[in-house]
């Protein structure tokens, strides 16, 4: 079986939920709403298109953009 993911605890600041499996509704995905970081915990890079998880990556890129510029926003896993 895979691992599951919980929730981190509130002492890590504020979180949501990005994404939610179809198949079993688990948690893939979760976004920081206090920090400039977000995670998915599946592999989008391996999906049926090679361009599935192109938003991802351009979010990515957004965030550290930002970050490098000194305007990180809250909500990372946000567009």
């Amino acid at each position: 079986m895979g691992e599951t993911v919980t929730a981190p605890e509130s002492r890590f600041g504020r979180t949501g939920v990005s994404h939610v499996g179809l198949n079993d509704n688990v948690v893939e995905g979760i976004r920081c709403l206090d920090l400039p970081a977000f995670s998915v915990q599946y592999h989008p890079e391996a999906a049926a298109g090679p361009h599935d998880a192109a938003y991802l990556f351009d979010r990515f890129i957004d965030v550290m953009d930002r970050a490098a510029q000194g305007t990180a926003t809250q909500e990372a896993g946000q567009r």
